[in-house]
């Protein structure tokens, strides 16, 4: 039954003992006791050789996430403790909170997580029974962390555009990202050169001519802003794009090739039904099992009935050639 409570509360820490929950109308209550034996003294240092001593207990109220759409509320009986050697008295602490803290880490992590979301933060403080002030000040404890740093770069990047939010400023908004360790950086309202060339030069010059490839689509906008901004880096278009562009141009010309031909002859029904044939790579063609395919008057492999619809690098370059000017 205590584990179950555990899972239920989310208290990991096992010197949190003796909880038992109390019911209410609006709210659920849990009492429990922390209590250890300290293996030092947090002020001056001693081994607890019997050097620190019990000293009573304190009480304190730690706000736990929400359970059934219900707030939770631990009261905690917490050790205090005195120190022999230095008259030192402090806390037993627990890794349910932060110290001096009575609001759980999971609590914090669940306003962190609400932060991610279109939603104002009187909205994830109704949610999470906690006040808006609160919010700000976990959000403030966290902006080291997510704060650009601009005295880095990675060498490669990774650059692309994505549809823009109403309140955005364009409608394409630029998104960045560490090419080697997948890792993202920032995102910006806007992917014009100005707005960019604006925002990496605020990047040291030293983190700027780290860079040394920019991944990125076939967008004009990048070739120029690495003349202006990253002077040691070379622009790699994206296998995807390329491979895209590939593809998009067979069809192109399969369709007007095919248009050539009557609507009833079979090069026209063949070339139409079997598209996706065309594009399926050589590695992957059978060589071995013959069958009957529709408009071909003999049974044969895969591989022998693509070869005259020009599947081959070799008839693909000289079919583009050929009917680059339809």
């Amino acid at each position: 039954m205590d584990n179950d409570t555990r899972v239920l509360l989310g208290i990991e820490d096992q010197n949190i003992k003796k909880i038992h929950i109390i019911k209410e109308k609006h709210q659920i209550i849990a009492e429990a006791v922390l209590d250890y034996r300290p293996k030092a003294c947090p002020k001056c240092g001693i081994k607890n050789d019997h050097k620190v001593i019990k000293y009573g207990w304190r009480s304190t109220n730690v706000k736990l996430p929400r359970v059934s759409e219900q707030d939770v509320i631990l009261h905690l009986k917490k050790r205090y403790f005195k120190c022999r050697e230095c008259t030192s008295y402090f806390l037993a602490q627990t890794s349910l909170t932060a110290k001096n803290h009575t609001i759980s880490r999971n609590t914090q992590f669940s306003c962190l997580e609400k932060l991610t979301e279109a939603v104002s933060m009187r909205h994830i403080a109704n949610e999470l029974s906690i006040s808006s002030t609160t919010i700000i000040r976990f959000l403030h404890s966290y902006e080291r962390d997510i704060k650009t740093h601009y005295d880095w770069l990675p060498a490669v990047m990774n650059m692309d555009e994505i549809k823009s939010t109403k309140d955005a400023k364009g409608t394409m908004s630029f998104v960045f990202m560490d090419g080697v360790k997948k890792q993202f950086i920032d995102i910006l309202e806007s992917r014009t050169i100005r707005d960019l060339t604006k925002y990496f030069n605020r990047y040291s010059k030293a983190s700027r001519d780290r860079v040394q490839v920019l991944v990125t689509d076939m967008n004009y906008t990048y070739p120029k802003l690495t003349e202006k901004v990253f002077p040691n880096a070379v622009v790699v278009t994206d296998r995807f794009h390329v491979v895209n562009n590939v593809v998009v141009g067979f069809n192109q010309t399969r369709i007007r090739v095919m248009k050539r031909f009557a609507h009833s002859s079979q090069e026209y029904k063949a070339l139409k039904r079997y598209w996706k044939l065309l594009l399926k790579p050589n590695g992957e063609l059978d060589f071995i099992n013959y069958r009957k395919f529709t408009y071909v008057s003999d049974q044969t492999t895969e591989n022998n009935w693509s070869k005259p619809y020009w599947v081959s690098i070799k008839n693909l370059i000289t079919l583009m050639k050929h009917y680059r000017q339809l």
